[in-house]
């Protein structure tokens, strides 16, 4: 499709026009990646954590040509859409990651269908949609400490529904090797549900090293508009990515 001429005259002064819908502000996942490669970030391991049909790491992979993938996803639907990933270069991992001692997790919102985006792992006491699937689980450090280095510069991103914090709270090690993080977020406590806001998980990655650098994605609620969810990418205080602070 051609690209026309109000969009072509805005992209010539850097910024770029989409469609969205009603609840959608903007969707900057591309350019977020394509610019951390412009300033020379080249992460030898990339961690996909709700990795689902592996739309994120079809981007990733072409921004990152060199790296290898690890996609981490806990429902058997999913996983065999990610088939197409084959190694050397891309690892599926079947399981769900959560905190320490924890072997097993329930998710809810899982159908086996199609329409299955969101499934989550469910808070004990709390009732669920009913559509449940019961899950292996592993902590982020059992799973993957042992195959990155900070030299590997790891991208890590996450996509747990919910679910980031308590996946962190078992990555102490892995996140020594991690460099960027780039995680779904939400902005206020989404149907009292008890999931960490963009506060909780801005003040958790402060205290590890980790500042905001950049936002990738955000979306609104449908009916009035009030900011929901959107994706942040968070950086380490002491990667070069941030040295460069002049205002042009």
């Amino acid at each position: 499709m051609a690209t026309s001429w109000p969009s072509r005259l805005f992209r010539a002064v850097g910024l770029r026009v989409r469609r969205a819908g009603a609840d959608n502000r903007f969707d900057a996942a591309g350019d977020v990646l394509h610019g951390l490669a412009r300033r020379g970030y080249r992460p030898a391991v990339v961690i996909d954590a709700g990795a689902n049909r592996g739309t994120w790491t079809d981007l990733a992979c072409t921004v990152f040509p060199d790296a290898t993938f690890h996609l981490i996803e806990p429902q058997p639907a999913r996983v065999a859409d990610l088939g197409r990933f084959r190694p050397p270069r891309f690892h599926v991992h079947a399981v769900a990651v959560t905190r320490p001692g924890v072997e097993r997790v329930v998710m809810a919102g899982v159908t086996g269908d199609s329409s299955d985006t969101g499934a989550y792992v469910t808070r004990e006491g709390r009732p669920s949609d009913g559509h449940t699937l019961t899950a292996p689980a592993s902590t982020f450090d059992a799973l993957l400490a042992h195959r990155v280095a900070p030299l590997d510069r790891a991208l890590l991103k996450l996509d747990l529904e919910g679910h980031e914090l308590a996946a962190l709270d078992g990555a102490e090690r892995l996140l020594a090797g991690v460099e960027a993080i780039f995680t779904e977020v939400q902005f206020y406590d989404i149907e009292q549900a008890g999931h960490p806001t963009f506060s909780d998980v801005l003040d958790y990655l402060r205290a590890r090293g980790f500042d905001l650098h950049d936002i990738a994605a955000l979306a609104s609620r449908p009916r009035d508009g009030r900011l929901r969810m959107g994706d942040a990418l968070f950086v380490r205080r002491d990667s070069p990515l941030g040295d460069d602070v002049r205002w042009e």
